[in-house]
């Protein structure tokens, strides 16, 4: 899978920590995505970024008050929640990226709309170059 116009791929393999220092190989989709209320009959999917400092719980729990028609998923930032082990994201493309690769999954099926703060731009920036979504 290419980029884009940076012409490199998608790391989509995503590191969590080294298997040396005790990490498995891969961050699960499932832990940089939250969606505490799955519906499979849903027809539609929100995508939500939480603001600098937020996390995940914020708007997945929106999933439990929407619409049958609509399923909820945000956003995990590495070093915050389930993800607190890692370290902090310090490299925003490489952020960008595995925010890429994670939501191929969530949104191949379904329509879907991002709601989120000013961190959505720099993903949204990216999420443009990537020809398969």
């Amino acid at each position: 899978m290419d980029r884009g116009d940076q012409g490199r791929p998608l790391p989509c393999a995503i590191r969590l920590l080294p298997p040396s220092q005790g990490g498995s190989d891969t961050v699960p989709n499932e832990n940089i995505f939250n969606c505490l209320y799955k519906n499979p009959e849903a027809t539609f999917k929100l995508i939500c970024f939480p603001w600098a400092g937020g996390g995940s719980v914020h708007f997945a729990k929106w999933g439990q008050d929407t619409h049958d028609s609509l399923e909820v998923h945000s956003l995990r930032l590495p070093g915050r929640e389930s993800r607190i082990e890692e370290p902090f994201a310090n490299d925003i493309s490489q952020l960008v990226d595995e925010v890429v690769c994670a939501l191929q999954p969530v949104i191949q099926d379904k329509q879907f709309a991002f709601f989120g703060h000013r961190y959505l731009i720099s993903v949204l920036k990216d999420f443009r170059g990537v020809p398969s979504i």
